[in-house]
């Protein structure tokens, strides 16, 4: 399954700059160690002590309680949503029978769903589920009646997406730096949550402090401890990320010469104008004669003597009025009505145009100021050619990276094709998260 490259140009968090410094160092000189498995038994499991520090805004991560969040509201996922997945489409196998409780006997709770696996880990429906109610607050009033399930699976599907991209880069963090760092790691990025990302979160709900906002993400099936984890998986997995790309590379005379020559239109300013409209609209005349006749008294008080931009705005029916009919800046072959674009390119600088049809009206245009083409000699453009250059080769490596990981770790979503028999029971195999 192959996702688009997301969490290195998405920063859903963003972590304090010195943190980030001191993780960078850290994953480096980490990254040279020898990779480990997650745990000595080697059985996928790893040990993620919690923070003990009490952080601004008197949150205390040992006070948080490590549930799942209260229940949003009805209908929080998908009516159609299975409870299993295809026994065939999981890289798991399914349960021996005599350990599966009958799923009369037992309620799951809310948010435990398994929606995704990434390799061992399993992304639960609780992880995504907050940003998605959020955004259905947020629409309600756009989302036709009857819609709410379609764009709740909708925009479940696409944070799945960044969510699984985000486990696979991490979960390569994880096999790779020793064990012995991560306490430093997990430290810095915890820190810097609370000292920074908490005081956004709180300004951005409205509420007064750590509480109130571990309150309000429950309501919309999440939490502060897990806003916290998310926090420290996306920053983790961005720097990581920024670990595997060499920028070391020199870049030569020639390559920036042949990058010139063969992205030339990125080098070149297209011709464009500053400029200004009377307009009249036929839907607001009897006759085209009359929307005629309005438009030429427009005209003709301006050849008297009367201020273009208070005649647009006690006479004109163009979008930009209020503004004195000022439209600004456009480009050459960009005005939908070509006899308008023609004349802006035609016309002397100050003279006002004879009376232009549209679909939608009749149009007096005057030219304010006007550029010519202009392409960006060679010379000064090879700073600016380095750095697509370097990003180019980044956005490379990062995807050839991305599809390593995709190859090598198995994925599972509930969205899958569902093909064969139906899996009613939860998957039994360990949750690693």
């Amino acid at each position: 399954m192959r996702f688009p490259l997301t969490v290195f140009t998405t920063a859903v968090h963003r972590p304090i700059c010195n943190a980030l410094l001191v993780i960078a160092f850290l994953l480096a000189t980490a990254s040279s160690g020898v990779a480990q498995d997650y745990s000595a038994d080697g059985q996928g499991y790893s040990s993620m002590a919690p923070v003990t520090s009490r952080g601004a805004n008197g949150f205390d991560p040992t006070s948080t309680i490590y549930d799942q969040p209260t229940k949003p509201g009805t209908n929080t996922r998908p009516a159609g949503w299975a409870g299993g997945a295809p026994s065939n489409a999981s890289p798991w196998p399914r349960p021996d029978a005599s350990t599966v409780v009958p799923v009369g006997d037992v309620q799951p709770c809310e948010g435990t769903t398994i929606i995704a696996r990434v390799g061992s880990t399993a992304i639960l429906e609780s992880d995504v589920i907050g940003d998605v109610n959020k955004m259905l607050e947020a629409n309600k009033s756009k989302i036709p009646p009857g819609m709410v399930d379609h764009y709740r699976e909708v925009w479940i599907q696409q944070r799945l997406k960044s969510a699984i991209e985000t486990k696979l880069v991490y979960e390569d963090a994880k096999r790779t730096i020793p064990s012995e760092r991560w306490p430093d790691i997990e430290k810095q990025l915890a820190g810097s949550f609370e000292e920074g990302q908490l005081d956004r979160l709180i300004k951005k709900e409205g509420v007064a402090n750590a509480r109130e906002l571990d309150q309000k993400l429950r309501k919309y099936g999440t939490s502060l401890e897990r806003e916290k984890h998310a926090f420290i998986e996306m920053a983790l997995a961005q720097e990581w990320g920024k670990q595997q790309v060499r920028r070391d590379d020199e870049i030569t005379y020639d390559q920036m010469l042949t990058y010139y020559r063969e992205h030339q239109d990125e080098f070149t300013t297209p011709a464009r104008a500053d400029w200004e409209e009377l307009m009249v609209r036929f839907a607001k005349y009897p006759t085209k004669a009359a929307a005629f006749d309005a438009v030429a008294r427009m005209g003709n008080q301006v050849f008297g003597g009367a201020s273009f931009a208070e005649v647009a705005k006690t006479s004109s029916d163009g979008s930009s009025s209020q503004e004195g009919g000022r439209r600004g800046w456009i480009c050459r072959g960009s005005h939908v009505c070509a006899a308008i674009d023609t004349a802006l390119f035609q016309l002397p600088i100050g003279q006002m145009s004879p009376i232009l049809e549209s679909e939608l009206g009749y149009h007096i245009v005057r030219v304010v100021k006007r550029e010519d083409v202009a392409v960006k000699p060679f010379l000064d453009a090879q700073v600016d050619i380095k750095d697509k250059i370097v990003r180019q080769r980044s956005a490379k490596q990062l995807r050839e990276y991305m599809e390593k990981l995709q190859a090598r770790t198995p994925v599972w979503t509930i969205f899958d094709k569902k093909t064969g028999e139906q899996q009613t029971a939860m998957p039994q195999t360990p949750v690693r998260r």
